[in-house]
């Protein structure tokens, strides 16, 4: 059987969900061509990565990929403002004191007086 000669266009049935796809894409201002060749050859990137490092066998498509990408920061100035809806308080002691622990004080202060 003779191998067909590939066609220099591409038909793609459009149907709703193929259009917000690419609503999507292109409002980033790429045009509809674009966008088209984008998403292939990342999902070609995509298969050849992980066949050329062993995680599925050539020509086998993964049931699902996922992207990672760095979260995109805008520069903004530091909020420099210091808001105090009322004045500190002093943080009550919660554990127990030990029954001698004046008398361990007084000692441990008597110690540093005398060394003075």
């Amino acid at each position: 059987m003779a191998k067909r000669k590939r066609s220099p266009n591409l038909t793609v049935r459009l149907d709703p969900t193929l259009d917000a796809d690419l609503d999507t894409i292109t409002s980033t201002g790429l045009d509809r061509s674009a966008a088209v060749r984008l998403a292939v050859a990342f999902l070609a990137f995509g298969y050849r990565d992980l066949w050329a490092n062993g995680i599925y066998p050539k020509h086998t498509a993964p049931p699902r990929m996922r992207w990672t990408t760095p979260r995109h920061y805008t520069r903004q100035a530091p909020d420099l403002r210091v808001v105090r809806d009322k004045t500190p308080s002093i943080t009550q002691r919660t554990t127990p004191s030990r029954p001698d622990e004046e008398a361990h004080r007084a000692r441990v202060a008597h110690r540093y007086r005398s060394v003075i």
